[in-house]
């Protein structure tokens, strides 16, 4: 590169899979920490907010300690996606939760194998 050149761009590419990915984790923490503290308060909302955010962070994330690894990856993801869709159901309804368990599907056959 030369000494008066400019570099543009970043690094780091974010597809648009990245954000459905991101977006419907937010989602699915934002339910069921919604729903945790309706039926059962604040204590449960702080109880549910860090269950959900250690077992992502354990074994579904990207940069995972301990990775959940073949079929039962995406099997992992839909059924902690799917939980979510049910706490969806309860605090916003149906269509809101079936909306979000298509983002989720659909999030987790672009997300590939790992």
């Amino acid at each position: 590169m030369k000494a008066n050149s400019v570099q543009l761009g970043s690094p780091y590419q974010v597809s648009a899979a990245d954000l459905l990915a991101l977006t419907t984790e937010l989602v699915a923490l934002a339910a069921v920490t919604t729903w945790a503290a309706r039926t059962g308060g604040w204590p449960a909302a702080l109880a549910t907010v860090t269950t959900f955010a250690a077992v992502w962070g354990t074994f579904l994330s990207p940069r995972a300690p301990r990775p959940v690894r073949g079929a039962a990856w995406p099997a992992a993801k839909l059924a902690v996606f799917s939980l979510a869709a049910l706490a969806l159901a309860a605090v916003a309804g149906p269509l809101p939760a079936a909306v979000f368990l298509g983002a989720a599907l659909l999030s987790t056959v672009h997300g590939g194998a790992r």
